[in-house]
């Protein structure tokens, strides 16, 4: 099994689900801020010249969430063995996917600007911050009731969050009005296989 990998929230998904299953993977590092993501040797494993991808007994995967989703199908731990579970599990990634990621990414300017050296957009950060105080309750009222994104145990879609939420804060945003929120992302940060997932040095 083989992770190309740049320890930036996405990949980081893939790497702490790997930890958490004590998988053994070979990372292969691709440099973004060097640019090595757009070089034919890297897009000719992904044509969206994206991290991460997964490459495991001859499947290569794409997509942070797809390759969750094959890594709990495959090894039948910290996933749903139920068809109305996996649809939950899957409906949580969508709605990360969806509703958070994209203005996660506005957010995360900030901290982009710290690997490329690109100037922040902030009128884009102020957007996303916005976007994201409107979707949170949501994921409040969620972990109100529930430890974990699927209830009591937590799960490979619990490694998809936290990398998201994770990087969130470290660009500045505040989650003082989402104190379920906090908590959570304070016990996902505490387990060891997060803390042993590769991390840029301000991540």
């Amino acid at each position: 099994m083989q992770l190309y990998h740049f320890p930036s929230p996405n990949p980081q998904k893939v790497t702490f689900a790997l930890k958490e299953l004590g998988l053994d993977c070979e990372l292969i590092p691709v440099d973004l801020a060097k640019g090595e993501h757009k070089q034919p040797a890297f897009l000719a494993v992904n044509p969206a010249g994206r991290v991460p991808v997964l490459v495991d007994n001859g499947a290569t995967l794409t997509e942070s969430q797809a390759i969750l989703a094959y890594l709990g199908e495959k090894t039948g731990r910290l996933w749903p063995t139920s068809a109305a579970g996996r649809g939950e599990a899957l409906q949580w990634l969508f709605f990360l996917a969806q509703h958070i990621m994209p203005p996660a990414g506005q957010v995360a300017l900030r901290v982009r600007a710290r690997v490329t050296g690109i100037a922040v957009d902030e009128a884009a950060v102020a957007q996303g911050e916005q976007a994201i105080k409107a979707v949170l309750p949501i994921v409040e009222a969620h972990v109100a009731r529930n430890r974990w994104m699927l209830g009591a145990e937590f799960s490979l879609v619990d490694c998809a969050y936290c990398p998201i939420l994770n990087v969130v804060e470290k660009a500045g945003f505040s989650f003082a009005d989402f104190p379920q929120v906090s908590d959570y992302l304070a016990r996902s940060r505490a387990r060891p296989a997060w803390q042993q997932t590769p991390k840029l040095p301000f991540l």
